[in-house]
């Protein structure tokens, strides 16, 4: 565990002095793996009426992720193309809407609900979206993308923003979560300490307590003392937080099998050590990813 500790310290782990956690910084693998082998991406046709406007949207949000980005026609590993439909609906809605009905001069004396015709406006975005390798023509991404706006309007209320603007922020915005889809990325969190004492002898649960504590100031003692916790008592809890110094410490293998034995030990809270489970997998599929090479963005 000594080795753990020293890896906290050469990794800077920041720690929050108000709460029990422990702030990390890892890398992932994209939400769709293959795709985020890709090097070099053209951004290909784009059909619709706002087809060429979500191209640009997509070159704009790639280049900004990090991805190499070519013209489309010129060599690439795989492109990315597409269809989007964009529906605008108008019309007018009876509402019931408070105003003044009866006056003193300048001063209202009587409010009342009155019915007023409004006007309502609806924007539907879908695009429809696969990227397809060059080489062989698999298709390594395939998604629809789906964004809705609607507001209604009455008399006295501020104008709604105009249409073009609305739909190309919802174009923006498919853009963005596509290149999210398919590109790696690096990303700090906190995780809290699990702090349950449920099933330890008074003595100790009073040393898990002050390991706890330690966290605050100490990380790198406060890990030694709970490995050496975890060597004693099987405890869901020590486990938990054995494994959250070990994924801080890189050692994404070894927080993987202390979630899963957490899990073991608590399954009624497996809910949480799942979530455990499943980041520990991406960490070590991105680990693998960056060991052999395949990663495209650094």
């Amino acid at each position: 565990m000594r080795q753990v500790g020293l890896a906290l310290v050469a990794l800077g782990i920041a720690v929050p002095a108000a709460a029990e956690t422990i702030a990390i910084t890892g890398r992932f693998p994209a939400p769709n793996r293959e795709a985020g082998y890709i090097r070099r991406i053209s951004v290909d046709r784009v059909t619709g009426t706002d087809g060429r406007a979500l191209a640009f949207s997509l070159e704009r949000a790639l280049g900004s992720a990090g991805r190499e980005v070519v013209l489309g026609g010129a060599p690439a590993d795989a492109g990315i193309s597409g269809d989007v439909a964009t529906e605008i609906n108008e019309g007018r809605v009876e509402q019931q809407r408070e105003q003044c009905t009866q006056k003193n001069g300048d001063q209202c004396t009587k409010r009342e609900q009155v019915k007023v015709i409004c006007n309502r406006r609806s924007i539907d975005v879908i695009a429809d979206l696969r990227i397809a390798g060059d080489r062989r023509g698999e298709v390594l991404y395939s998604a629809r993308k789906t964004r809705h706006s609607e507001g209604v309007t009455c008399p006295g209320d501020e104008r709604p923003g105009p249409i073009e603007g609305v739909v190309r922020g919802m174009v923006d915005d498919i853009a963005g979560e596509v290149a999210r889809d398919i590109t790696p990325y690096t990303q700090t969190y906190s995780l809290r300490f699990y702090e349950s004492r449920d099933g330890l002898a008074k003595e100790v649960g009073q040393r898990f307590k002050e390991a706890i504590s330690q966290t605050k100031r100490d990380m790198s003692g406060a890990c030694a003392a709970l490995a050496a916790l975890d060597r004693e008592v099987p405890h869901f809890a020590v486990a938990y937080d054995t494994g959250l110094c070990a994924e801080a410490a890189g050692d994404y293998r070894g927080a993987l099998a202390a979630y899963q034995r957490a899990r073991d030990l608590r399954p009624r809270d497996a809910v949480d050590f799942n979530t455990g489970i499943d980041r520990a997998q991406r960490l070590i599929a991105r680990a693998e990813d960056d060991k052999a090479g395949r990663t495209a963005v650094r």
